[in-house]
């Protein structure tokens, strides 16, 4: 099979395009501009193995996507400038990293000579927060609620309104093009390598400095390892029923950030007062996936709890242990 994965220097694109290379029918090629993700030694490790291609180019520009490799089966499209403090600090960046890629992408590989087998692409949780917030939408929210834009001068809605149109460029494109899609809303993935500007990596981060400091403490998540996420996310590709759907991923476990942060800080052996911030404009109260899609289309079941992934993710940011990522 050949398989195109964007955003492959990312943190779910990496951990994603790892999970293929290992396979000994996959050829695939990562893209990535560079624009978030890291061409660090782990992402060249991946890039090195034999049935692996590296791709830098900046999909917002249409003759870059024109130049990509054809006759692909798969394509990931996970490409995006994710980040909370980006949504706030650069809305227009994160438009258009989250726009264009996916208007070129869809109609470049619903055009190539060898019918596409799934155009696979990463959607979001935040999608559902004005349904949630203004409109007082049942938690956990399944995959029909109806979506919404809540204020377009809100900074935040740069990354959810981007993602939403997304999700309409896919569908159409693949109607249009008469291939199979499938539509993933990630919920809260973490592990290992996600960068900064999340809430697990930052809280870690101020850890290490001996500042327990926490923002939207009674603000609940579902949260899912990263591995489990790739695994999901692979099911939701090659399973036939996935084709044409939106598809839930995250985890099992509903948990406040004031709990997480005790959770984190009790992996460490840390006991201390946390100081407690509100959350940023716009965020969401409660937001937890209905995973009963997922779960009767695929049969997936989560494996690594939320203890065992902060240790694994703990290791990481705070231990600088760096060599799983590398095999």
């Amino acid at each position: 099979m050949r398989i195109l994965v964007t955003g492959a220097a990312g943190f779910l694109g990496f951990h994603l395009a790892r999970a293929l290379a290992a396979r000994d029918d996959v050829e695939l090629f990562c893209v990535d501009s560079f624009i978030r993700g890291e061409d660090d030694a782990p992402y060249r490790a991946l890039t090195a193995k034999p049935n692996v291609t590296r791709i830098e180019a900046d999909l917002a520009d249409e003759s870059a996507v024109a130049a990509l490799p054809g006759e692909i089966d798969y394509v990931y499209h996970l490409a995006a400038l994710n980040g909370t403090q980006n949504f706030y600090e650069r809305p227009l960046a994160v438009i258009r990293a989250c726009t264009l890629p996916t208007l070129f992408l869809a109609d470049r590989y619903g055009r190539q000579e060898r019918p596409l087998r799934r155009f696979i692409y990463a959607g979001t949780s935040e999608s559902y927060a004005s349904t949630v917030t203004r409109f007082g939408w049942p938690v956990p929210t399944a995959e029909d609620v109806p979506l919404g834009i809540d204020d377009v001068t809100n900074p935040r809605w740069s990354y959810a309104g981007s993602k939403l149109h997304g999700e309409i460029v896919t569908a159409q494109a693949a109607r249009s093009h008469d291939y199979p899609m499938t539509i993933i809303r990630y919920h809260n993935a973490y592990g290992p390598r996600m960068g900064d500007k999340h809430v697990i990596p930052d809280f870690m981060e101020r850890m290490r400095g001996g500042r327990y400091e926490l923002f939207g403490h009674e603000d609940t998540r579902l949260f899912i390892y990263v591995d489990d996420a790739v695994r999901a996310t692979i099911l939701a590709a090659e399973t036939p029923a996935c084709a044409g759907e939106i598809v839930n991923i995250g985890g099992a476990r509903e948990i406040t950030m004031l709990e997480l942060g005790r959770e984190m800080m009790r992996i460490r052996g840390l006991d201390r007062e946390i100081e407690l911030y509100p959350s940023p404009l716009g965020s969401v109260k409660r937001r937890a996936p209905h995973l009963g899609k997922l779960q009767r289309l695929t049969g997936f079941a989560e494996q690594v709890d939320l203890e065992a992934g902060l240790r694994a993710t703990a290791a990481y940011y705070l231990d600088g242990r760096t060599e799983a990522l590398l095999d």
